[in-house]
């Protein structure tokens, strides 16, 4: 067991650096900044600026829950065995008078450092986005617009912005209110982790598993995900939105895209998601040790 720890361990720290110069993660880097530009302009552009919050709590669930933590996962783990198939180096490594799980669980705890700290990283930057604009700001000006009809006659319609007054108290001090900024950050980082794994583990079976991978994620999960009923409970999505929920669950539900079905807590869903990451990355080990892998000429 102590030799498999070690050799694990040194697969982490091996391939660590290795991980911060590929392409894969220049893309994801590029990807996780998207979350706090997204939240700079929407706070930014005068006319339709919406409340301070929603600056934080619309990227943060749409763009990255929804969209940024299972794409970078995808991009990540699915290299985390393909790569070295790819490169053909896997059969020298499987030929090591080593177990081949600490291969797969190495490479993974790997990857899976440098995924958080950007994650990490991009809820970290919404906040700040969040807490600087929210102190200059103010409700938009009405836009008036005009027109002349078919009779020459000119026109004008005034629209008023509405804005939600829980929305807009809850930053009234300039800070996001208690809790909200953590409980996106372990949604984020609890789902990357699962995410990342099962990439990971397909990649063991498969030669081509960032296909299966966005396949899933966008199509599978995008349906089952929001959907009425028990078939939410299938997806990685549920448990992550649980999560968010267990804190400040009025104000997520005052966004248009947060489904107002019931979620499970808080506990429930982070022991769901760390018995699913363990249970598939047993799975992998098992699998690779006993996978023969054959390279093409």
């Amino acid at each position: 067991m102590l030799r498999f720890l070690s050799v694990t361990l040194l697969f982490w720290r091996t391939y660590l650096p290795r991980v911060l110069l590929t392409k894969r993660f220049a893309i994801v880097a590029l990807g996780c900044t998207a979350p706090p530009a997204m939240a700079w302009l929407l706070l930014t552009v005068p006319r339709h600026a919406p409340e301070p919050i929603k600056g934080f709590m619309f990227p943060g669930f749409y763009l990255l829950l929804q969209f940024l933590v299972p794409l970078t996962a995808v991009i990540t783990g699915s290299a985390v065995i393909s790569e070295e198939v790819d490169d053909r180096t896997i059969t020298y490594l499987l030929t090591r008078p080593i177990q081949r799980a600490s291969i797969l669980l190495g490479r993974w705890l790997a990857t899976l450092s440098i995924l958080l700290l950007f994650v990490t990283a991009s809820v970290t930057a919404l906040k700040f986005v969040a807490e600087a604009k929210a102190p200059s700001w103010k409700p938009g000006a009405a836009l008036t617009r005009e027109w002349t009809n078919r009779d020459g006659e000119k026109r004008s319609r005034t629209v008023e912005h509405e804005f939600d007054q829980k929305l807009v108290d809850a930053m009234a001090d300039g800070k996001l209110p208690e809790g909200l900024y953590g409980a996106l950050l372990i949604a984020a980082l609890a789902g990357a982790a699962a995410y990342s794994a099962l990439f990971a583990v397909i990649g063991v079976f498969t030669r081509h598993p960032m296909i299966i991978g966005l396949a899933y994620c966008f199509a599978v999960e995008g349906f089952l995900a929001n959907l009425p009923g028990t078939s939410q409970t299938w997806t990685i999505q549920y448990y992550m939105r649980s999560y968010l929920l267990s804190r400040n669950e009025g104000l997520w539900k005052l966004l248009e895209e947060m489904p107002t079905t019931r979620f499970d807590s808080a506990a429930e869903a982070l022991t769901t998601l760390a018995v699913f990451t363990v249970l598939v990355l047993g799975s992998g080990s098992f699998g690779i040790s006993r996978k023969q892998y054959v390279l093409s000429a």
